[in-house]
């Protein structure tokens, strides 16, 4: 729904995401399997994603989401796979970060 990572973080930021139908704001909320994901029924909410649905980057969409293009809606069928983020990230450094902050 977003072409980006940062991108996403601000539409769910600015409110244009329900989830099970309540609103949220928090970009770091965790799913679960079953939870669907929706654009908020509102014009500039839908306008905003149908848009960036255009893009060619967004045609692949993980396989632990079932995507209806035509209500905007995901629902959620499980974790996905460690293998198919396409991030490069060594968990070693994040724990090691996160320790000197206590």
């Amino acid at each position: 729904m977003a072409p980006t990572i940062a991108a996403a973080r601000q539409i769910v930021g600015h409110k244009h995401i329900t989830i099970n139908n309540s609103c949220v704001s928090i970009p770091s909320y965790q799913c679960q399997p079953g939870d669907v994901i929706a654009i908020k029924d509102s014009a500039a909410s839908k306008q905003l994603v149908s848009k960036n649905l255009e893009l060619p980057a967004l045609s692949n969409v993980p396989q632990n989401l079932d995507f209806d293009k035509g209500s905007l809606s995901t629902k959620v069928l499980g974790i996905i796979d460690r293998e198919w983020i396409a991030l490069k990230l060594n968990e070693l450094f994040v724990i090691e970060f996160y320790s000197r902050k206590i």
